[in-house]
């Protein structure tokens, strides 16, 4: 056992996690008194230990409930954890089969300003998304570059690129030009 380790709460009753080694973790609730695994109290109701929703200490008298059959709450206790790390992770999107090629982020020198560049290469060719917008703050501006069919597009849920940009401009290999500015449109 890893004295290092963490207790996580979750439903009002404190979990300890096996750190996983080789085998499946598995969350042992805790009493929060006596700090002792609680273990689940069968009712008459109950088919088996892991059905019922009643734990309880084997120094103390007192019994927690928990919305769950002792089962599920150990399966939903694993999920969470899990949940804010799945959170924090990069996606690739396979279902477009878009591979990002290079990423790059920026920050003006006061720190306030974002600016991210992502390459991708999909089914449909090169790919320039462009995220921008004041760091902290959850509105940004999504915009697209697509050199194949010469375009430059936002996405339509996000803030306008005139809220963030003065003007954007897209010049491809033919020449043509796409933009948005700021007393114009597109």
């Amino acid at each position: 056992m890893n004295p290092n380790q963490q207790k996580v709460r979750i439903d009002k009753i404190e979990w300890w996690v096996t750190d996983g080694s080789g085998v499946a973790r598995v969350p042992q609730p805790l009493c929060p008194i006596h700090h002792l695994r609680m273990e689940p109290v069968m009712r008459p109701y109950d088919e088996y230990k892991g059905s019922s929703n009643l734990l309880q200490c084997a120094d103390c008298k007192d019994a927690y409930e928990i919305p769950r059959s002792f089962n599920e709450e150990k399966e939903y206790v694993i999920n969470r954890i899990d949940a804010k790390i799945f959170k924090g992770m990069k996606t690739l999107n396979l279902d477009d089969e878009s591979v990002p090629l290079v990423e790059e982020n920026l920050s003006s020198d006061d720190k306030k300003y974002f600016v991210t560049g992502l390459l991708t290469k999909s089914k449909v060719g090169l790919r320039l998304v462009i995220y921008a917008g004041e760091k902290g703050r959850k509105e940004k501006t999504q915009i697209f570059v697509e050199p194949g069919i010469k375009r430059l597009a936002f996405d339509q849920k996000d803030l306008h690129p005139t809220d963030v940009f003065t003007k954007i401009e897209a010049t491809f290999n033919d020449n043509t030009k796409s933009s948005f500015e700021k007393n114009g449109s597109i």
